[in-house]
């Protein structure tokens, strides 16, 4: 799911697996009382925010005494996919879940798919200076949004149509004046400069 760009760029979601090299999703599975799992919805965006709810169909890797082969999950995935090319996490998000998978034992294939996923990096001082351009125009707008949230909330957790609104238009123009301004003039703030240039020879082979 796209983030902030420079900052932020992805946080983790969940999509349908599309091939053969799309790994199997390991988790874990949280029990949740309603108003623990409507608070977790707020701090997310709220219902109809950036993630949707999802029913996931998950198979637990140790045994459970229910004895059932599967069970039926609360996931989110992103309405606002962003591809070609996918953002890449900040070291600090990317460390926080590959610490998760290590504390609780995942298997060690996820853990090396989760190694192996690029991170992003500011790489010169050029971009460095985009960044904190970026940052000081867009970051207290978002600010705003999440105190508002909080602070009009209604008593199912939900924000106001008018500040969902507020907030898809506040994301959507901010990835616009990336890629329209800040990403030509300071470098990407999505991707780093490698992967970029890969980027880039990929769309020039299938063009």
């Amino acid at each position: 799911m796209p983030g902030i760009p420079y900052q932020e760029p992805a946080f983790s979601s969940i999509r349908p697996r599309r091939n053969e090299n799309d790994p199997d999703v390991i988790g874990i599975a949280y029990l949740l009382a309603h108003d623990e799992y409507e608070r977790l919805l707020l701090s997310e965006g709220g219902r109809k925010g950036g993630y949707m709810e999802l029913d996931v169909p998950v198979k637990p890797l140790m045994d459970l005494t229910r004895g059932t082969e599967t069970i039926m999950c609360k996931s989110l995935g992103t309405r606002i996919p962003r591809e070609n090319p996918h953002p890449q996490p900040s070291a600090r998000y990317i460390t926080l879940i590959r610490n998760g998978a290590a504390e609780h034992a995942f298997p060690s294939e996820y853990r090396k798919y989760l190694d192996s996923i690029p991170i992003y990096k500011v790489k010169s001082f050029k971009t460095e200076a985009g960044r904190v351009l970026f940052l000081l125009l867009w970051l207290p707008i978002v600010v705003l949004i999440f105190a508002l949230m909080a602070s009009t909330k209604n008593k199912n957790g939900e924000m106001p149509e008018w500040l969902r609104r507020f907030q898809r238009m506040t994301f959507s123009a901010m990835w616009s004046t990336h890629d329209k301004y800040f990403s030509r003039i300071f470098g990407r703030g999505d991707i780093s400069p490698e992967e970029s240039r890969a980027a880039s020879d990929e769309k020039a082979r299938l063009v």
